[in-house]
């Protein structure tokens, strides 16, 4: 009985370092997992720091460029602006120029077609020199005026037919200044008149037209002149002159082509 409670013991006493063995290697365990835990901790939390930062580096730096790209965007559209602008200001000169220098080459060329007329003047007079004052101009034709009024009046249609209308308007104006009674001022009151019209000037071109009945009592643009003087005092509301103007063409001239055209214009007045 002694010797199996001896055996007992002794066992017991073996068991015990073991037993303490086996807390210590687990206690030791234990604390290598939580330093290697605080270890991770430490370097997830350094990690996420450094994520942290790079992303606002990143953010920065995009930040930074989309400023870069703004300004950029901006002063690109200025200078193009800029661009247009002077690119329309120039059109706007060279057109002006063209212009300019259309008009010029169109005066030059009438001086030139004046000043070749008034030489074959000269020369089919007998003159001697341009300055020279013995040669008396050719009296006018059936079918036009001199020589000189005849090249003056050509140039101002030439003008009228290529829609030169400052320079038509400049060239009538000038012929009938100086050849007020020739046989081409009729006409040429017509065309002026035309031009006044598209000018808008309807007043000035009536007092123009009734210059023709006035000046040529018996040429045969009055039903023209008379009928163009009534359709615009139509348009000005002067019903009173429009109807006297009209009811002349019709009375005077009542197998002219204007004649009819007046009845129609005469029809509107109310």
């Amino acid at each position: 009985m002694r010797t199996a409670t001896n055996r007992g013991a002794l066992t017991l006493l073996l068991l015990m370092p073991a037993a303490c063995a086996t807390r210590g290697d687990l206690s030791e365990l234990r604390s290598e997992v939580r330093a290697l835990s605080a270890r991770q901790d430490s370097a997830f939390a350094e990690l996420r720091r450094s994520l942290l930062e790079q992303n606002r580096a990143a953010m920065d730096s995009v930040r930074m460029l989309s400023d870069v790209l703004f300004d950029f965007r901006g002063d690109a559209n200025n200078r193009l602006l800029a661009i247009h602008k002077q690119q329309v200001r120039l059109n706007e000169i060279l057109g002006q120029s063209q212009r300019s220098l259309d008009q010029l080459s169109q005066d030059m060329d009438d001086q030139l077609q004046r000043m070749q007329q008034r030489i074959r003047t000269r020369e089919e007079a007998g003159a001697d020199t341009l300055g020279g004052d013995s040669a008396e101009p050719p009296e006018s034709g059936a079918q036009g005026g001199t020589a000189a009024e005849q090249a003056l009046y050509d140039a101002a249609v030439s003008n009228l037919e290529r829609d030169l209308r400052t320079s038509a308007r400049r060239g009538f104006t000038q012929f009938l200044d100086e050849y007020p009674r020739s046989v081409l001022a009729p006409a040429a009151h017509l065309h002026l008149g035309e031009l006044l019209t598209l000018e808008g000037l309807r007043e000035e071109a009536v007092d123009n037209y009734l210059e023709v009945p006035k000046l040529f009592p018996t040429s045969e643009h009055i039903p023209a002149a008379l009928y163009r003087a009534g359709v615009l005092c139509i348009e000005l509301e002067d019903h009173d002159r429009a109807r006297e103007f009209l009811e002349r063409v019709i009375n005077t001239y009542p197998d002219d082509r204007y004649a009819e055209l007046a009845r129609e214009e005469l029809g509107k007045i109310p």
